[in-house]
């Protein structure tokens, strides 16, 4: 058994965006990957996750030191009530972020949690042998004084929330960083926004500290911030009705059309950058419907060929992985907002092998 309470202040969240939709959603040896990442991350590198019980589920079993113990992972809201325990087995609460007031109440009750902003509590044998938490100092409370600390909490880059108009901006900045060092009009031709926008949102990025000196600084967690904020957006398809193609070489024509007036996103532009993917149905971009109706001869006539056409909402400037596709940041972007698990796998896979995403981190 560990004598002493591990404590410490978290300057990064314990979960990139993705990591976290697997956290909450996936179960098995992914999740088991996860929880240890986590915790490594919050400063317990002598913990084990040893296996998986049953295969495929949300239990895990933990060795730290000596001990072997028994934890079942419980996806929970902000607000959680503290969990009873099922016999034999030590809830671990994961969630999307604790407020001060919970993530307190949960770690004065002896509840285990962790979320992506980076607090972690993790109580074994009742014993607390760790308290991470972010952005603020700990609390002088008995978690701290077992460990006898009273460590000094960093500032964090202040909070980066996008809405709809200056998530264009971001998405430009992301798809060519490059435009980070030019004229706010330029900006704002390639984003499709206003001058008073792109304004606000440089204004933003930089007290958030991801923009510095005309460069991006962290760009790796503006994409996150990014795709999280396209997540939550409604984004409503051109066609009232679900229009469909004859068969499935309907991307091929997509990237034959010299004149780009039609882009491929989402998992079809996932399966041309890996081989590995498969695609029936997926998602087009165009300025006005007509253009991807004509050029893939679509109809409401129901066939396994389903696609999707969005609005084209940025400029021209913005380069991408191969002719034909959006900026790789969108497709990205589009394959968390299908949250499913095979999504998640290809996104992570994409932003691992992709160039453009590989230099943004």
């Amino acid at each position: 058994m560990v004598s002493t309470t591990r404590v410490v202040v978290q300057e990064e969240p314990l979960f990139s965006y993705i990591e976290r939709m697997g956290l909450l959603n996936t179960e098995g040896e992914p999740l088991a990957r996860l929880v240890q990442q986590g915790l490594v991350r919050a400063g317990m590198k002598d913990v084990t996750v040893l296996s998986v019980q049953p295969s495929g589920g949300r239990r895990l079993v933990l060795r730290h030191g000596s001990a072997l113990h028994r934890v079942q992972v419980l996806p929970v809201g902000r607000n959680p009530k503290t969990p009873d325990e099922e016999p034999g087995w030590l809830p671990l609460l994961v969630s999307s972020g604790f407020d001060d007031a919970t993530l307190h109440r949960l770690a004065d009750a002896g509840a285990s949690f962790m979320d992506d902003q980076g607090n972690a509590h993790l109580s074994l044998d009742g014993r607390t042998v760790l308290f991470a938490q972010t952005d603020k100092p700990v609390r002088t409370d008995t978690h701290a004084k077992v460990a006898g600390l009273q460590p000094q909490a960093k500032r964090a880059p202040g909070a980066l929330a996008l809405n709809r108009a200056s998530h264009r901006v971001a998405f430009a900045l992301l798809a060519n960083p490059d435009l980070a060092a030019s004229p706010v009009r330029a900006l704002a031709t390639v984003a499709r926004a206003s001058i008073g926008t792109v304004h606000s949102t440089l204004a933003q990025l930089t007290a958030a500290g991801l923009l510095l000196d005309g460069r991006l600084h962290h760009p790796g967690r503006l994409l996150d911030a990014w795709a999280e904020s396209y997540r939550r957006q409604a984004v409503r398809p051109l066609a009232p009705r679900a229009l469909c193609a004859a068969d499935d070489r309907w991307p091929d024509k997509v990237r034959a059309d010299a004149q780009d007036v039609v882009l491929l996103g989402g998992i079809a532009a996932a399966a041309v950058l890996d081989d590995q993917v498969r695609a029936t149905d997926g998602i087009v971009y165009a300025a006005t419907l007509g253009p991807a109706v004509t050029l893939l001869r679509l109809t409401t006539d129901p066939t396994p060929f389903r696609v999707e056409v969005r609005e084209r909402f940025w400029g021209d400037g913005l380069p991408a992985s191969q002719p034909g596709l959006v900026p790789s940041v969108l497709i990205y972007g589009d394959l968390l907002r299908e949250g499913d698990a095979r999504s998640l796998d290809i996104a992570a896979n994409l932003r691992r092998n992709d160039a453009h995403l590989r230099t943004l981190g």
